[in-house]
């Protein structure tokens, strides 16, 4: 199928009804909604923090927020929707409906995610199947995958040690291919593959590993909610978001919706024992966890009136009603008892927390912009960041940046996304792609001169990422400032290759041990023969690297014959100069 045919099946509900004519409410400038919730967890620790308990798995939510006429009938604006669906396509992705779950579990399409806004938004695209046919496995994909830069395998229950956290950063997937059927899925597929600069090279450590990526390479091209994904908000703390009201919306009645839809809380009424098929009923029945399914999506919403007069604080505490469980529709059943109302779960997935409106799980209103003459003065300046040279710790990186003003105030609100770059550290950046990038918390706002502290979690071990950071004015976005920060390894990750440097430094986890082993990974990327060394390389270096290990002396030697392709690389890695 053509990339013209693919873009012409998607087709958007009509919101001609709420968006044509000028606005009657007299707008001069900008007007802002802003709202408010704070995600609840199962378990919390004695302190009464929360805490991930492997006998209770907490995930995190999925949530989306949107804007519809008061009576239903008109869709006007999806405000936000969190990475898993808007951008990682949990929602339209090959293998069953009811497949196991785990920290960012790779497979098993999960259309009772949002079904309220997904149906109610009205966009369709192609439906993904497994590219070998086999939807009803969650292994033995090998021959028909490629590189995965965020989901893991299917993890051992041992290995789970947090909602977050992948035990191999060499995991790859099947993408998946359209189905052959021609079924169509009211979830968008992935839209994070945006890099296909580097080739897929066979990993060391498996032959026979596959490069296969399907029809991934048009999922970017289908996917329309990347632009406003957003990070799943934190346990322990409010999350609050703004929407800026178009100007060309007509003053009326609306109602601003909150759907939020979660695993792992199933009570009676809904329960789901998760499939695995009689073979790897044998052999994968470590893998993930069963009873995966939970309740039903809930929905929390406040109507509003848009005139020219600003809105008042409000909230609310109950949620207005629930989804389908299935997901097939979009119908919404008013609550009932058989939605839990306890901490995390059904209803409770909202915690209350008091705001200007009272008491609530919701809050909404309006906040006041800057006086701006937006034909005077444009967007605020990009905000400078500061990010320290080298490899940081871990999966996780920090930099700091400088608040800007908007027209001598505060900005509305900052947008942090990041994105894995390619192999080569001296090839640039694509910033064409900043919109389909992973969204990350936004910074707090605070007053223009401030430096803020930021740290990117979950990030992937040993991979190089471009971070950008834009702040919104009351005249729109300023452009994005660009980043580059490099993750190190961690002691849960297998390194695969540069034995000899490992027996030579005496830990895997030395930084010498990984600028090599980055080295090599970038030359296998870019140069056949490269890969081919690699290959024998694995084959031949373990018996060598048992030798040199037994002898001081000669581990000693090849220190001296490696430091200096070490400071080459770390010289490239730094920017600075070679000693």
């Amino acid at each position: 199928m053509t990339t013209a045919g693919l873009r012409g099946i998607i087709f958007v509900a009509a919101v001609a009804g709420a968006m044509t004519g000028r606005s009657t409410w007299a707008a001069t400038g900008c007007r802002t909604l802003q709202y408010s919730f704070e995600p609840d967890c199962f378990v919390r620790d004695a302190t009464g923090r929360c805490q991930f308990d492997l006998g209770h798995p907490d995930f995190g939510p999925q949530i989306a927020v949107w804007v519809e006429a008061a009576d239903g009938s008109t869709f006007v604006d999806t405000v936000m929707v969190t990475n898993a669906v808007a951008l990682y396509g949990i929602g339209n992705r090959p293998g069953r409906w009811d497949f196991r779950s785990g920290p960012r579990y790779g497979y098993g399409r999960r259309p009772m995610a949002l079904p309220v806004w997904a149906h109610r938004r009205g966009v369709l695209y192609p439906s993904l199947v497994m590219n070998d046919g086999f939807d009803d496995s969650i292994g033995a994909h090998a021959e028909v995958s490629s590189p995965e830069p965020h989901f893991c395998r299917p993890m051992l229950q041992t290995e789970i040690v947090d909602a977050i956290t992948c035990a191999s950063g060499l995991f790859r997937s099947a993408k998946g291919i359209f189905d052959p059927a021609g079924s169509m899925s009211y979830y968008p597929p992935r839209g994070d593959l945006i890099d296909w600069a580097d080739l897929c090279v066979p990993l060391v450590s498996a032959a026979g590993t596959a490069c296969d990526y399907g029809d991934a390479r048009q999922f970017g091209l289908l996917n329309d909610t990347d632009a406003i994904a957003a990070a799943t908000p934190r346990y322990d703390q409010g999350f609050t978001g703004t929407w800026a009201i178009p100007s060309t919306l007509a003053g009326g009645d609306y109602a601003f919706m909150v759907e939020v839809g979660k695993e792992f809380d199933a009570n009676a009424p809904y329960m789901h024992s998760s499939y695995l098929s009689p073979y790897e009923t044998v052999y994968y029945s470590q893998y993930g966890f069963d009873d995966n399914v939970g309740q039903p999506s809930v929905v929390y919403r406040i109507p509003f009136h848009l005139s020219a007069t600003p809105l008042a604080a409000t909230a609310t505490s109950v949620a207005w009603g629930y989804g389908d469980w299935t997901g097939d529709s979009g119908a919404l059943s008013p609550m009932d008892a058989t939605i839990s109302v306890d901490p995390g779960s059904g209803e409770g997935r909202l915690r209350a927390s008091d705001g200007p409106g009272g008491s609530g799980r919701l809050h909404l209103g309006e906040v006041a912009c800057a006086p701006r003459d937006c034909a005077q003065g444009g967007p605020p300046e990009q905000p400078p960041i500061d990010a320290p040279p080298g490899i940081q710790p871990g999966t996780s990186a920090r930099f700091s940046f400088k608040q800007v003003s908007d027209g001598g105030g505060r900005v509305i609100a900052y947008e942090l996304r990041y994105a894995p770059v390619g192999s080569s550290f001296l090839q640039p950046v694509d910033e064409s792609g900043f919109a389909r990038w992973t969204p990350a918390d936004a910074p707090p706002v605070a007053t223009p001169g401030t430096v803020t502290e930021v740290t990117l979690d979950s990030l992937g071990p040993d991979t190089d990422y471009a971070v950008g950071l834009r702040a919104r004015g009351a005249c729109g976005w300023s452009n994005p400032t660009f980043a580059r920060v490099i993750t190190g390894s961690v002691a849960y990750k297998r390194l695969s290759g540069c034995v000899i440097a490992t027996a030579a430094y005496g830990s895997d986890l030395a930084p010498e041990v990984a600028l090599l082993r980055r080295a090599r990974d970038r030359a296998a990327a870019r140069f056949g023969v490269a890969r081919l060394a690699a290959v024998l390389y694995g084959e031949t270096a373990p018996p060598l690297a048992a030798l040199v290990g037994r002898s001081e002396v000669a581990r000693e030697a090849v220190r001296g014959l490696l430091r200096p392709l070490v400071a080459v690389n770390r010289a490239i890695l730094t920017g600075s100069p070679v000693r």
